[in-house]
């Protein structure tokens, strides 16, 4: 089986989240599992803005674009490793292999091992548009508003050689949030999640800390092999209706889609 692990960011410019994320996945995965970690070929790190979120999700070489890739180099599933969830509705509309988003499937998780979650976001912005999200997902009766870390994507990337002032802002978080009555508490970015994994925290008076990256590389492995075993895949009736070939072919061409990263250091 081969997963195509998808970032929101160029991934191939962060050696230290790189690293930790790739050693932690490959020490999850099943043996017979590949997974590879794929960023977008370029684009900013202002992650808390949703206009950048638009930008890298949907120009040429950005995570629409290289999931399209998955598809046609024939990934068994696509896991995308970023709490936003980028493109993920109209992945499933243009590709044929399941495609997972962090955060639906740490939210709906959360939902199976406690009543009311929430999560930390690294920015304020961002913990307004999961609250969005969660919304969206009909999760609104399950969850608590989201926190967060009070910090930008750069700063985040610190914390993997300085990880303190990160990991105390996330614990005080976590406990504010457990106070308003949430079991379960998500690491709300799959960068944070890396260190908050690496720093061995799981539990805060009480509450659950989910590995949000863990629980979406298993459920990927397991979406996959339901497609594989007994043909399980999205709904094509509505939302998910698919064009055909020709027309997607064709979009490629007028919006110039890559067929295969070209990538900048």
């Amino acid at each position: 089986m081969k997963i195509w692990w998808q970032s929101s960011t160029a991934i191939h410019r962060l050696d230290d989240y790189r690293n930790t994320l790739t050693k932690n996945l490959n020490d999850l995965k099943r043996p017979d599992v590949e997974v590879h970690v794929n960023g977008v070929d370029d684009g900013s790190m202002d992650l808390q803005y949703n206009s950048i979120v638009a930008m890298n999700s949907y120009g040429v070489g950005g995570v629409l674009n290289k999931m399209m890739q998955a598809d046609e180099q024939g990934y068994d599933a696509i896991a995308i490793g970023c709490f936003l969830d980028p493109a993920m509705q109209e992945a499933r509309e243009l590709v044929k292999i399941p495609v997972l988003g962090l955060g639906e499937c740490s939210m709906l998780m959360a939902c199976m091992y406690g009543y009311k979650f929430s999560g930390i976001a690294f920015h304020k912005k961002q913990s307004q548009y999961y609250d969005r999200k969660a919304f969206e997902y009909g999760l609104s009766s399950r969850h608590i508003p989201f926190g967060d870390l009070g910090i930008d994507f750069n700063e985040v990337q610190k914390a993997f050689t300085n990880p303190g002032a990160m990991t105390d802002n996330f614990l005080k978080e976590s406990r504010r949030l457990a106070a308003e009555g949430a079991e379960v508490i998500l690491a709300a970015c799959a960068t944070v999640n890396a260190i908050i994994r690496r720093e061995n925290i799981t539990e805060v008076d009480g509450a659950l800390i989910m590995d949000c990256n863990a629980v979406l590389l298993k459920t990927t492995e397991a979406m996959a092999d339901l497609s594989k075993t007994i043909g399980l895949s999205s709904s094509r009736r509505l939302m998910y209706q698919s064009p055909g070939q020709s027309s997607i072919d064709q979009w490629k061409q007028i919006y110039g889609f890559r067929s295969a990263p070209q990538l900048k250091r």
